[in-house]
């Protein structure tokens, strides 16, 4: 299955359409097999944040796992935690601080996201460089297919490696092969004294490679490092210039060292207040005219990310409102646009390099058949859609059509 990934935030249902909440997996087994009987398309559901998000769906009723929520198991001993799909980022937080632990996620969006939104989109964060991205923090999950069946992948424990990887076939599929219904999660030890340092990043392409080289293959092992323009950094409460956040954590010494080799690179500076927080949710509308962005994301190796962030830079230079974050090690380059930005520089963008993957993170609904029509178009993606979901009623059509069919058609 084709990733694809989008932020967890948007509005509630459309108008029309049937929400049905349910509380426990035998109430999500029997919304499922009551639409597969009437061949009724069903939106999944957490707290609604991305229901205007992602291709046009043509579901008319919506199955909501708002109320599916709470900790299952939580052993601080093993630093895992299993919950209910429908439990929030802030309530994993707040209950595994008591501990003296975290989550290590924080994707782009709200805390009030839920944990299975969250991996069922695979949403990261710049947090992903130094704890990797959603499938890496999941040890296993409990999921309901379009069928009706209840299945478990991976397990409670760390160590436990047996069996298909249904994880990370589960993680960014956009519930299209199954409703999420139960997480199991890695933890880590909360950071005594995390620091956030920015640099500042010079002109030119060879002039950022050399100092992102420098940053990530010098003595530190930071938890985050984003590269943001001077638009994004504005939002943030930081002069308006290109920089470099970097975010350390640790004990007093591990952090201390480490701040001292980046102080050797030079031009940088304490950053206060919460600037990842800002960062998280910088394409949320913020009392402007615009009540939705076009977010898209460009990934490609991490070797090559100066060149894209400069192409990228260049082809948004003319568009009001425009702003731009990167995540080097990953190789990405996020692009942030107002929603009446042209089609023209969408597609620019999009070929900001030789080899670089554009992912539509999101778009106007009219503008998704032209630019992305379908993530879903090869072999081996209906192939496990038909074997997951074989009336094709979950979440149809959101990641495009499935050989023509973009409705609950059987497949």
């Amino acid at each position: 299955m084709a990733l694809y990934t989008c932020i967890p935030y948007g509005g509630p249902p459309a108008t029309g359409e049937q929400v049905m909440e349910s509380s426990d997996v035998s109430g999500i087994v029997e919304t499922i097999l009551d639409a597969g009987g009437l061949q009724t398309p069903l939106r999944i559901s957490g707290r609604a944040h991305w229901m205007d998000a992602g291709r046009p769906s043509s579901a008319t009723r919506v199955i909501s796992l708002a109320d599916h929520t709470g900790v299952v198991d939580y052993v601080p001993g093993d630093l895992t935690i299993t919950v209910r799909a429908g439990t929030t980022l802030a309530e994993i937080d707040r209950v595994t601080k008591a501990e003296g632990q975290w989550l290590p996620l924080m994707p782009h969006g709200t805390s009030d996201g839920t944990i299975g939104a969250t991996i069922a989109t695979g949403s990261s964060g710049p947090l992903a460089h130094g704890f990797g991205r959603a499938r890496d923090l999941v040890l296993g999950l409990e999921f309901v297919t379009g069928d009706g069946k209840v299945v478990r992948g991976g397990g409670r424990v760390v160590k436990n490696v047996a069996g298909f990887d249904l994880v990370r076939l589960l993680t960014g599929s956009w519930g299209t092969l199954g409703v999420i219904t139960e997480v199991s999660l890695r933890l880590y030890s909360l950071p005594s004294r995390p620091v956030t340092l920015a640099l500042n990043l010079p002109d030119g392409e060879r002039g950022i490679a050399q100092r992102i080289g420098a940053i990530l293959g010098g003595a530190v092992t930071p938890f985050a490092v984003e590269i943001i323009d001077g638009a994004v950094a504005a939002r943030s409460g930081l002069p308006s210039r290109t920089q470099v956040l970097v975010q350390l954590g640790g004990n007093a010494p591990a952090v201390n060292a480490q701040r001292d080799a980046l102080a050797k690179l030079g031009g940088f500076h304490d950053v206060g207040g919460d600037v990842w927080g800002e960062l998280r949710t910088i394409e949320l509308p913020r009392g402007d005219t615009n009540s939705s962005r076009i977010v898209m994301r460009l990934s490609g190796l991490p070797a090559r990310v100066a060149e894209v962030w400069t192409n990228a830079q260049r082809e948004i230079a003319g568009v009001d409102g425009a702003m731009m974050h990167a995540t080097p090690s990953l190789g990405i380059v996020r692009c942030i646009l107002p929603a009446d930005a042209p089609v023209t520089s969408i597609a620019a963008l999009a070929a900001a390099g030789s080899g670089v993957t554009c992912v539509y993170e999101r778009l106007a609904p009219e503008m998704w058949k032209t630019l992305s029509p379908s993530v879903t178009s090869d072999r081996l993606s209906q192939g496990m859609r038909r074997a997951f979901d074989p009336m094709g009623i979950l979440n149809s059509g959101i990641l495009g059509a499935l050989n023509g069919i973009e409705t609950a058609e059987v497949i």
